[in-house]
């Protein structure tokens, strides 16, 4: 954390001293096109931060992130200063002008700088329960359950976090518990695994989990290797008294059935939809959890009461949640897909580093009625 207030720093300190030329100049056109590529290089910074699988983009993420940070409070402190200077007006020599507009951007940097890192870092640590109510065709009656995605435990995510989410899920009292998948990830250690899993046993209600695309580690070799085997990752999961369903139907009421799906990253491993065989079919509605919310083929086929998801963090970082929209990608929400209703999880945890500037971390609370 201690360097990653440094890298923040250093950072903020050279993009303010490399533009301080422009800026004394007072060349608008200049100016402009410098504040349209910093405008440009947030979202950059966000999803090499968030969305890109690369070495780089994993083992520096908190230089990224750092970047984000400094970028995204220098665009802001640019554009107050702007009003600030059309508003009030400036007097004096040019020189004396461009001192004033250099010692404003410069607080105004550091200031933004401080929000953006302080609303980030207690955003990422902060929690909270989601309730949803759907209406649900072959249900007889209410059913309860809760859906907690993206936990990412000891990546950015303590074991205090998890311990307060196990009290929140017992003192809402659901019928069951899906964990939608990344629990953890490539940063957990196997220890921490263990723990994780023994912590998540002491919810007092059936928990069902699904694997994500970072619980067995697929991108380990970007840092220091696996710490855990696909093998020992089942077994605590299991002696925690969790059921694993990886394309299997469950029945959890006389009138609700539950299907995991197995991450769409498992090529080869995941079952089309095509070819899965409800056993229950026609006995009441069901549910179906998939960690990720990108198979088309499965939304325009797929016959169920709701699909949940998890695996965008809603974007984590500001405008990414927009960024997704554009690209067409369900990022965070309700989406009316034709045979079923797709929710998409903001999730209980962020990725790599505690900065969260997208939705509030959550987990959901569901209630089906007839």
């Amino acid at each position: 954390m201690l360097l990653w207030v440094l890298e923040i720093i250093l950072l903020l300190t050279a993009l303010f001293v490399v533009q301080i030329p422009l800026r004394k100049k007072g060349r608008p056109v200049w100016r402009v096109t410098v504040f349209m590529i910093k405008v440009l290089l947030i979202p950059a910074a966000a999803l090499f931060f968030v969305a890109i699988e690369s070495p780089l983009a994993y083992r520096r993420s908190d230089v990224f992130a750092a970047a984000y940070i400094v970028l995204f409070s220098d665009v802001c402190a640019s554009i107050v200063e702007y009003v600030i200077r059309k508003l009030k007006g400036s007097r004096g020599t040019e020189t004396e002008k461009s001192a004033c507009r250099l010692k404003l951007l410069s607080i105004l940097s550091v200031v933004f700088c401080l929000c953006i890192f302080i609303y980030g870092f207690v955003n990422a640590g902060h929690v909270k329960e989601k309730r949803h109510t759907w209406t649900a065709e072959g249900v007889t009656q209410a059913h309860t359950f809760a859906f907690a995605a993206d936990l990412h435990v000891e990546s950015a995510r303590s074991m205090e976090n998890v311990k307060e989410f196990c009290r929140q899920v017992n003192d809402a009292a659901p019928e069951f518990v899906i964990l939608g998948g990344d629990v953890t990830d490539e940063l957990t250690s196997y220890d921490d695994m263990r723990e994780t899993y023994r912590l998540l046993s002491e919810i007092e209600a059936p928990v069902f989990f699904i694997y994500g695309n970072h619980d067995r580690q697929p991108d380990a070799s970007y840092f220091d290797g696996r710490t855990y085997s696909d093998e020992q990752l089942e077994e605590a999961i299991r002696e925690a008294g969790i059921t694993i369903l990886s394309d299997q139907f469950l029945k959890v009421a006389d009138d609700l059935t539950l299907l995991g799906r197995e991450d769409i990253s498992m090529e080869g491993k995941r079952t089309d939809w095509s070819d899965l065989i409800d056993p229950f079919q026609g006995t009441g509605a069901l549910v179906v959890a998939d960690h990720q919310p990108y198979d088309e083929e499965q939304l325009v086929e797929e016959r169920s009461a709701v699909q949940l998801s998890g695996h965008t963090h809603a974007g984590q970082l500001w405008p990414l949640q927009i960024v997704y929209r554009m690209m067409g990608l369900p990022a965070y929400g309700v989406f009316e897909k034709p045979g079923t209703l797709l929710y998409v999880s903001a999730g209980v945890g962020v990725w790599s580093m505690p900065l969260r500037t997208e939705a509030n971390c959550e987990w959901e609370l569901i209630t089906l009625v007839p």
